[in-house]
């Protein structure tokens, strides 16, 4: 049994069909993760701060950690209504640590945005990510458990590294009501030196991974907001895979929202906005394939900050 969960977890770490990407439950808290041309939509520097620790009791399962924050630049709201709005540009960046077995991948980017608003209520913004990724293999904890490991070679160094440029790209539109996007990571389909079981100086290939989603506000009335939502992801040569997501808003500042992610999981979520600039939020993963004889689910949690705090409302994409 240790053999197999070392080996799914290698697998899972630099395998085409692995999650090469980092894998999230309240993304749309923080679409920014998902979409660099999301970057700036704000009307205050947005700081997000999150863990993530995935299928619980399972050896070696993955463990998540980010550090983002993004903000528009020359953004100027007329006071007259009638006036299409001018463009401005979006900078950010994040720090991304997941952990996954043996492995660990620690990524550093940075984020530019340029917002063209197009109509006076549709803005659209194109964006990049751009940074690099650094992969590292405990070698001491590749043990098949058949009496050898990689520890016992004292020729071997225990920690191997690889770094490799990393670079994606989005598009994302959004209005009062309603937002859309389409992005791609990992275009530069980077060759990374690995170390798994069988082979202790593997290649591996980091995918193209594909987003795409969109979502919808319905205003019951003055205090209670629907929003349902969905995404499509898709890295060759997995099968697409696809999150429902709905959401529950009592006066924008307490939410709850559920989700169900195709072939994985079902999500329940809550969190709430303190003094408009503190957000929290917690989600739990119910695991539906097969994996949940093992696990007893995913916890994520995740506190924000709106600096400076604005009296005015919160720019669209925070309607989620």
């Amino acid at each position: 049994m240790k053999r197999l969960l070392i080996i799914l977890s290698s697998f899972l770490a630099l395998s085409a069909i692995g999650q090469q990407q980092e894998q999230y439950s309240m993304y749309m808290m923080n679409n920014y993760l998902v979409n660099p041309a999301e970057g700036g939509t704000e009307d205050f520097v947005d700081l997000k701060l999150s863990y993530r620790t995935q299928w619980v009791g399972l050896e070696g399962a993955p463990r998540t950690f980010y550090l983002s924050g993004h903000t528009p630049v020359g953004k100027r709201v007329s006071e007259n209504k009638e006036l299409k709005q001018m463009a401005f540009h979006g900078v950010g960046g994040a720090i991304i640590s997941d952990q996954i077995g043996p492995h660990s991948i620690m990524t550093v980017k940075g984020s530019y945005a340029y917002h063209l608003p197009v109509t006076n209520d549709l803005i659209l913004s194109v964006g990049a990510f751009a940074g690099i990724k650094q992969y590292r293999t405990n070698q001491a904890e590749l043990d098949p458990g058949d009496g050898v490991s990689y520890s016992a070679d004292p020729t071997l160094n225990n920690l191997k590294t690889s770094l490799a440029p990393d670079m994606s790209l989005g598009i994302w539109g959004y209005a009062k009501k309603y937002y859309f996007g389409v992005s791609t990571f990992q275009i530069l389909n980077n060759k990374v030196k690995t170390t798994t079981i069988d082979n202790p100086e593997d290649e591996g290939t980091l995918s193209m991974h594909h987003w795409v989603t969109g979502g919808y506000l319905f205003k019951v009335d003055s205090v209670w907001n629907l929003v349902p939502s969905i995404v499509f992801k898709y890295a060759s040569p997995a099968p697409m895979t696809v999150d429902l997501n709905f959401k529950v808003n009592y006066d924008d500042k307490y939410w709850v929202g559920v989700s169900y992610r195709s072939q994985d999981a079902v999500l329940a979520m809550v969190g709430a906005t303190f003094k408009g600039f503190v957000d929290v939020g917690y989600s739990y993963d119910f695991t539906t394939s097969n994996i949940k004889t093992t696990s007893s689910g995913s916890h994520e949690i995740f506190v924000g900050l709106r600096l400076p705090n604005h009296v005015h409302k919160p720019a669209p994409a925070q309607f989620w």
